[in-house]
């Protein structure tokens, strides 16, 4: 190896994977600009050891760094390093001959393996916000490594990857949003104890009722405009509203306590993630209201058989299957209000008054 005569230095770790070195280092966030120049972008996709960079995604990331700017978390990125290293152990025996200094030829290329999106985010970020620029983040560098190399370990670091479902970021959340729907959960009589948290769809045998993310889609409509400031005023109503709602669904209450079979819940549209959120939207409104209560009653009239086709067929059921989308939403709300002698808003009437003539023609 040659001598490195001028360059740039990492406090850094050494390690062996694959029977090869690599190096965790320190990254000071101004670096990052210095350091990772080159731009694989304008290659072929075969000569190159990246996926292409999507620019929507780095005002998100960037964004999120501005909101949590005395809490943000990043992981490390990986890179590797085409040029002369040495590495300085602190010390030739023990511990101290695998922690020391990197130091990287000045001629060097530095190429971002995972974590462009990260990197292009920091740099917008330091743009906003300079007093960022003396914070650190890990980087993992592999050193030597030809184009196939690179490639294999990005396809390496990506060929297992398992996304956090919805309903975990938010019960880890804090944002007011989250902390309403964790808080409901908690609090409400109905929901404790009948909400899953894991990812994936409730199983036919499952004792839960809702997934979490799907109550905290109705709380979204419940309270649209929850904040730190009415947060605990949100929390109580929310937890009187949903408790009343359970009250008047006698379905819910047969379930909750084992008298209605999971198998037999599959037959009741009012299980579905979707009226439950209609549910959230109709609250909105019925809060707004003193007598709430009383018409919150009038659930107990409702069919909520999948086979009352005169109720769901085309609103939220589609060929035997429950539909999810922002139409399917409308109707339902559509013949929920009805039934509880609501008015509808005008873009409610606009969707009753579409899908009326669509099933007449």
């Amino acid at each position: 190896m040659n001598q490195i005569i001028s360059g740039i230095s990492f406090p850094a770790i050494r390690g062996i994977q694959a029977e090869k070195e690599f190096y965790t280092v320190m990254c000071p966030l101004k670096r990052l600009k210095r350091i990772f120049t080159f731009d694989e972008s304008n290659l072929l996709p075969e000569n190159r050891a990246q996926r292409s960079l999507n620019p929507n995604r780095i005002p998100q990331i960037s964004n999120y760094i501005q909101s949590n700017r005395t809490d943000y978390t990043f992981s490390s990125l990986t890179a590797c390093i085409s040029g002369e290293c040495t590495f300085l152990p602190t010390t030739s025996t023990g511990a101290g001959r695998n922690i020391g200094t990197l130091l990287v030829d000045e001629d060097a290329e530095f190429y971002i393996t995972d974590g462009q999106h990260r990197t292009a985010a920091i740099k917008d970020a330091l743009e906003r916000d300079p007093s960022l620029e003396d914070e650190h983040i890990s980087v993992v560098f592999y050193v030597g490594k030809t184009l196939q190399q690179r490639q294999k370990i990005f396809r390496d670091l990506n060929l297992f990857p398992v996304k956090t479902g919805k309903s975990y970021g938010v019960l880890f959340g804090n944002s007011p949003q989250e902390e309403l729907t964790n808080q409901i959960a908690k609090q409400c009589d109905f929901f404790n104890g009948v909400i899953s948290f894991e990812d994936g769809n409730l199983g036919p045998r499952s004792s839960k009722l809702f997934k979490h993310s799907s109550l905290h889609a109705a709380n979204l409509e419940l309270f649209p405009h929850v904040n730190e400031t009415n947060l605990e005023n949100a929390i109580e109503e929310g937890v009187k509203y949903w408790n009343c709602v359970a009250e008047n669904l006698n379905t819910w209450k047969l379930a909750k306590n084992n008298d209605l079979p999971p198998n037999e819940r599959k037959e009741y549209v009012n299980f579905s993630a979707i009226v439950l959120k209609c549910l959230g939207t109709i609250g909105h409104q019925l809060l707004a209201q003193k007598s709430h209560k009383q018409t919150l009653k009038k659930l107990k009239q409702i069919d909520w058989r999948r086979t009352n086709k005169s109720n769901w067929e085309g609103r939220c059921i589609s060929q035997g299957r429950m539909m999810h989308n922002n139409s399917a939403a409308l109707l339902t709300i559509v013949t929920i209000k009805k039934q509880l002698n609501l008015k509808l808003s005008t873009k409610e009437q606009t969707e009753e008054t579409k899908f009326i003539e669509a099933r007449n023609d």
